[in-house]
């Protein structure tokens, strides 16, 4: 049976409850029913996205933690939000992207015109989005299944709500899924990897219809270095970053070195795509990434500032975050500081 079907019709709810109940006793991973049902409609809405082509002609990048965790397994915790990288020469409908990025970049003025051009393409692509999905969900028959532009996001986020059947205890968790668009970067290069539910991986549950589909996901180097040169933004940028959930963007590096997803010792290009991406639309007070391929990333912050991290860190563990308790933050940091030098030193050595 589809597991929708349980949803269209609220006699089905409490049998549905029982099978993610199930799904959760029995699961290899020891994941929460609250977390794969979410998961059930994150992994329907990327095939929406992607094979039901949602979004269009615009080549789109899935990434992120969620990202990690679907396509790779890098990562043990949470992360149930849906992020995607539109690439702005596209949205922008630029056919000669390279000399739309020369014209775009070459002033401050520009950059800004940029900028504001784009957050309205932006908002308009993503009420756009918000009918067509919306439009969609009617055909679902599922009371509370709606999609939501959120007010003041510039048309960078989209909630998408969904009747629940299971509780949620987790405060790291979402009630929603959230669809967060960016619009000042790129959406490429990608390959393509398929995507299913965690709940297909419980035998008991095998006859049970669930989504799956095929998605555009950013290329591994592209994403640790997107991963790296945040660190390197939260490490030395002059206004102190909000440390809530900041932590998980440690944890997350530390586990992309430790499972080898990608080397960024030998990824020159990725790193320099994104360093200059970031600079010239990402840039932030304090921040200068030009630093990154000279060998003078920061990925540890002053320890005042590492502080609140390592506290978020814990915060994280404590709200159950993790699919399995994760190392502690010390032992993080200490990883992540050799990672520093022997970034560092390749790029120290590349630059001379």
């Amino acid at each position: 049976m589809n597991i929708f079907d349980f949803y269209s019709d609220s006699f089905k709810h409490s049998e549905l409850s029982a099978l993610l109940t199930l799904g959760a006793q029995k699961h290899p991973g020891g994941l929460s029913s609250n977390f794969l049902e979410k998961d059930i409609w994150v992994t329907e809405i990327l095939r929406l996205l992607y094979e039901e082509g949602l979004v269009g002609d615009h080549a789109i990048a899935f990434k992120g933690g969620t990202a990690l965790s679907k396509c790779w397994r890098a990562i043990e915790r949470f992360s149930e939000d849906i992020d995607l990288s539109i690439h702005w020469s596209d949205l922008a409908g630029e056919e000669n992207e390279e000399a739309a990025w020369l014209q775009t970049t070459k002033n401050p003025s520009q950059q800004q015109k940029f900028r504001k051009k784009q957050t309205k393409r932006l908002e308009a692509w993503s009420e756009e989005l918000v009918s067509r999905l919306n439009e969609r969900f009617s055909a679902y028959g599922i009371d509370g299944l709606q999609a939501v532009l959120e007010p003041e996001s510039e048309g960078e986020k989209i909630d998408i709500h969904f009747p629940r059947v299971t509780s949620n205890e987790n405060r790291y968790q979402l009630d929603h899924i959230l669809l967060e668009f960016g619009a000042r970067n790129r959406g490429r290069p990608t390959i393509e990897h398929s995507v299913c539910c965690y709940l297909s991986e419980v035998p008991e549950l095998s006859e049970l219809a669930l989504p799956e589909c095929k998605v555009q996901v950013f290329e591994p180097a592209y994403i640790l270095w997107e991963k790296l040169t945040a660190l390197h933004q939260f490490s030395t940028q002059t206004k102190e970053p909000n440390p809530d959930r900041l932590a998980r963007h440690w944890y997350d590096v530390d586990c992309l070195m430790e499972k080898r997803i990608a080397d960024p010792l030998t990824t020159q290009k990725a790193m320099r795509d994104v360093v200059e991406m970031k600079k010239q639309r990402w840039a932030q007070s304090g921040v200068n990434y030009d630093e990154v391929p000279k060998g003078q990333l920061r990925l540890i912050p002053e320890p005042e500032r590492l502080k609140t991290i390592a506290k978020d860190h814990q915060d994280s563990v404590n709200g159950r975050m993790f699919f399995t308790r994760p190392d502690d933050f010390s032992d993080i940091i200490e990883r992540l500081t050799k990672v520093e030098s022997s970034i560092n030193a390749i790029n120290d050595g590349f630059e001379k």
